[in-house]
């Protein structure tokens, strides 16, 4: 385990309107194990075809943290494309999440295959901890947002945090403080406020070294030429944790 180096790599940065109106893959982060992919965070409109173009396929496991389009939107076609021409993935996410991806997000396929058939599903309990890949477990932590959305830590077989990311969510004590504990602590932050996602006024007492913004819908020039100041985060952008 030690031997292990962890990487994760920004794949989009976009917001709900993103995808289909500025080109933009919607926010999502690839998780690699000394190179090698294996994990995918969120798997929103627009992703698939990046990790296609950047990766060559997809990793065996997928972690949802809710079923907005810019998080779960990609999800039905690969599973399915997936089960065709390979094998199933690992979609893991918290119990009620998988529900409503079940229930909602595969309902496409539905006249075709049970969502059991079309992947394996590992429901998740709200703070209790599940392997999920190269001795890494995640814990699952309550949102407050207009879907029912979970952040996340990924801990290692020494018990210490490696990964915090709060998905789509207002500013939240009790999500920001376990995940803030991270070496490298990712918060969803808009430029104003509105009624479902933190503000970057809002996160600004919790930056510090590590921490960092995945500013969904910013524009790349804009994280350079209007928000030079804040730690955001661009597409292909590599960190270690």
């Amino acid at each position: 385990m030690q031997n292990n180096q962890f990487e994760l790599v920004v794949i989009g940065t976009g917001a709900g309107a993103s995808s289909i109106y500025n080109g933009q893959a919607s926010s999502s982060l690839m998780l690699l194990c000394n190179q090698q992919p294996f994990c995918l965070i969120d798997m929103g409109l627009g992703v698939g075809q990046k990790v296609i173009e950047q990766f060559g396929a997809f990793p065996e496991n997928i972690v949802i943290t809710h079923n907005h389009s810019d998080h779960s939107g990609d999800l039905p076609v690969v599973l399915m494309v997936e089960k065709a021409q390979r094998s199933l993935l690992t979609v893991f996410a918290e119990t009620e999440v998988t529900q409503r991806l079940k229930q909602h997000r595969m309902a496409e396929h539905l006249e075709q295959f049970s969502a059991d058939e079309l992947a394996n599903w590992v429901d998740v309990k709200a703070n209790t901890s599940q392997t999920l890949s190269h001795g890494l477990s995640i814990t699952f932590y309550p949102c407050i947002h207009s879907e029912t959305s979970f952040g996340f830590t990924l801990t290692d077989e020494q018990g210490k945090v490696r990964l915090g990311y709060t998905a789509d969510s207002l500013l939240s004590e009790p999500l920001y403080q376990p995940l803030s504990k991270a070496n490298v602590f990712l918060l969803d932050a808009r430029p104003k406020p509105n009624k479902w996602h933190a503000s970057f006024e809002d996160v600004a007492p919790w930056l510090k070294p590590n921490v960092y913004i995945l500013g969904h819908g910013v524009a790349d020039k804009d994280v350079t030429d209007v928000y030079p100041h804040l730690p955001l985060l661009l597409p292909k952008q590599t960190l270690s944790f």
